[in-house]
């Protein structure tokens, strides 16, 4: 994982959104199962900025439902982030989906693209918009395991939900699938 002074290569950006959306989850796990608690709006947290540091001041009214959802947002912020910058990544190293050379990529590269859409104009809302020629079922190969079937016949329009990319296991594959086939070097 790089962070924002690292040198930055295809590979790094996809373990950073891989290792971000993991932290994510790991954070809204522990707010579920009531390891980080509502006490943490109770304390002011200096935050760093190069200048005297921005105070965020306690929280007395944030609640554990505040926590719930503000964590919940964060995975999907970071399921968002991860979406975007694979397809970034995906069309700086292959070009854009119809003229990547690997057309066993091409259900991948739909699914992935057709996911950053979703979240572009509204993160925190992300709904489905599926062009017509792209409302079908679209076989995503992950190299030697079994394909998935992308069903976007049925998306447009609706609220994304993980299970749309067969859930946040197979994404998590998805992210690993492509970290291991672009380069290491930028």
């Amino acid at each position: 994982m790089s962070n924002i002074s690292d040198m930055e290569t295809p590979k790094t950006r996809i373990a950073t959104a891989q290792a971000t959306l993991g932290l994510a989850i790991r954070l809204h796990s522990d707010v579920i199962a009531g390891r980080i608690r509502d006490t943490i709006y109770q304390r002011e947290v200096v935050i760093i900025t190069g200048g005297p540091g921005l105070l965020l001041p306690p929280d007395y009214r944030a609640t554990e439902l505040d926590l719930h959802n503000g964590t919940q947002n964060l995975v999907v912020m970071a399921l968002g982030a991860s979406a975007l910058t694979l397809d970034e990544t995906l069309d700086g190293t292959f070009g854009k989906p119809d003229y990547d050379a690997e057309p066993k990529r091409r259900g991948l590269r739909i699914m992935v693209n057709q996911l950053r859409n979703a979240f572009a104009h509204n993160p925190w809302r992300a709904r489905w918009v599926i062009r017509p020629k792209f409302q079908k079922v679209h076989s995503v190969s992950l190299g030697g395991q079994a394909p998935f079937e992308f069903d976007a016949t049925r998306l447009d329009g609706e609220g994304v939900k993980p299970e749309d990319v067969g859930g946040f296991e197979y994404w998590i594959k998805v992210l690993q699938y492509c970290e291991s086939i672009v380069p290491d070097e930028a």
